[in-house]
C-alpha cells in the first residue's frame, strides 16, 4: 500500500449520490439551489436527512435564513440542469429561469419541489454542525414524493475534466 494525497483518497469514493438542494431567497422572492454530492439519511426516528454545504455558499445563507430546504434526487433527464445548478451561482443568475426546470408547490414549506425529480423531500432545518469549511444541515423530513419508474443518477467521477453520471433503477 502506498501513501496518497488525502484529496485523491476522497476522490476514490465513487460512485456517490448527487442531489439538488433547493432553497428560497426571500429578498429576491425566488427559489435557488445547488448540486451537492455529500448528503445522507442520518436518522429513521425521527426521519432526518443531512447535506454538507460550503459555509460561504449562497444556498447555505438561504437555508440559514428560511430554515427549510428541499432535497431532490435527479435522473438522467435533469443532467443539463445539474450542470447549471452545479457550476453557476444563484445570487448571480436565476437558475430556474435559465434551465426552465419544472417545479410544483410543496405542502409544508415555501421551497418548491422539482416536478421531474425521482425523489423530493421537504425538509425543515433541525440542526447544523460546523465541520471545517462545510456546515452539515440536518433537516427533518416533513414529506417525501417519488416519481414511479424514474431512476437515480449517481456521480461516477470525472473523465477528461467532465463529470460522468450513470442511472440506477430504484426498487
Amino acid at each position: 500500500m502506498k501513501t496518497v494525497p488525502i484529496s485523491e483518497a476522497f476522490d476514490i469514493f465513487k460512485p456517490e449520490n448527487v442531489v439538488f438542494v433547493i432553497s428560497y431567497d426571500r429578498k429576491l422572492k425566488r427559489p435557488s439551489g445547488m448540486v451537492a454530492g455529500w448528503s445522507m439519511k442520518c436518522s429513521s426516528d425521527p426521519k432526518l436527512f443531512s447535506v454538507a454545504l460550503w459555509e460561504k455558499g449562497y444556498t447555505h445563507k438561504l437555508i440559514r435564513d428560511t430554515k427549510e430546504f428541499v432535497i431532490a434526487v435527479p435522473d438522467k433527464s435533469l443532467e443539463k440542469a445539474l450542470n447549471v445548478f452545479g457550476t453557476r451561482h444563484g445570487d448571480e443568475i436565476d437558475k430556474f429561469k435559465v434551465t426552465r426546470i419544472a417545479t410544483q408547490k410543496a405542502k409544508h414549506i415555501n421551497v418548491p419541489l422539482l416536478s421531474d425529480a425521482t425523489i423530493n423531500m421537504e425538509c425543515e432545518l433541525e440542526q447544523e454542525l460546523k465541520t471545517g469549511d462545510h456546515i452539515i444541515f440536518v433537516g427533518k423530513v416533513l414529506a417525501a414524493y417519488r416519481n414511479e419508474g424514474k431512476k437515480v443518477l449517481l456521480n461516477m467521477g470525472k473523465k477528461e475534466g467532465k463529470r460522468v453520471f450513470q442511472e440506477f433503477l430504484l426498487k
